[in-house]
């Protein structure tokens, strides 16, 4: 589904790359990355959309370079540039995406009726509440059976109840599905997912989430460390079951760093 090698960024308004010699392999699997906000999080998944210039490396898609990918109606996402594109109210957007994406529009319908929405229909995205607005674009990017999902921060500004049953569609969603968040505490939600980390532009996994409670980081450069991790903060070490500071205790990446350095 997604084969990402040696792949790094470099925004044309910065020397400092945004992302760093990642590889990733995704076949038919769900994965969390986790990362502090500045990470990279974010251009990892604009890069795999092609909404990004690679400074090198080569990103593949349902077996096709991002580059040369073009019409493809399986990959979706919740970034609102795309739902950005046409300024039409919400209920007039869903018929055109079911439409290119060879869906029925009722699907989306049913959704956003079931997670309490139905008010959002008669608005123009640029009109919802933050926190709508994100909820809309999930929606979007998990109906009309995709086969890979991007989903940038989909809990940010969501009430708990609709974190937990977004989580569970996800759950039953026949896809691969590509989730980031800088909210470490949301880690419970995805047992059974893969778990990916990044820090500085760089990405350090998968690990099992189910290895989370397992999982410490560490000042300096350990022997044996899963994962070494060199930020503009210090080098750190990501270890099993003993070390500086349980990941498991934090709240986000950017308080685990910052209590070590």
């Amino acid at each position: 589904m997604l084969e990402i090698e040696r792949l790094s960024v470099t925004y044309p308004d910065t020397r400092t790359p945004a992302l760093r010699d990642i590889d990733l392999s995704m076949g038919n699997e769900k994965m969390v990355v986790v990362g502090a906000n500045g990470s990279g999080k974010t251009t990892l998944l604009k890069a795999v959309l092609g909404l990004v210039p690679i400074a090198s490396g080569r990103v593949t898609v349902l077996g096709r370079e991002v580059g040369t990918v073009r019409a493809e109606t399986g990959v979706s996402t919740n970034l609102d540039e795309v739902y950005r594109l046409i300024s039409l109210p919400v209920r007039d957007l869903i018929p055109i995406y079911a439409l290119m994406k060879g869906g029925l529009a009722d699907e989306l319908a049913r959704r956003l009726h079931a997670f309490e929405l139905d008010e959002v229909r008669d608005k123009r995205t640029y009109q919802l509440s933050t926190g709508q607005r994100k909820m809309v674009g999930n929606l979007f990017a998990v109906s009309f059976s995709p086969k890979l999902v991007l989903l940038d921060e989909p809990f940010d500004n969501v009430d708990f109840t609709r974190r937990r049953r977004f989580v569970q569609l996800l759950r039953e969603l026949p896809a691969t599905i590509l989730v980031n968040t800088h909210e470490l505490d949301l880690l419970h939600f995805f047992s059974g997912w893969n778990l990916g980390l990044m820090f500085d532009g760089r990405f350090f996994g998968p690990f099992p989430v189910a290895d989370l409670d397992r999982l410490f980081l560490s000042r300096g450069r350990i022997a044996g460390a899963r994962a070494v991790v060199e930020t503009g903060l210090g080098t750190f070490s990501l270890t099993l079951d003993r070390g500086d500071t349980p990941v498991k205790s934090a709240t986000s990446l950017n308080a685990l760093v910052e209590s070590l350095a």
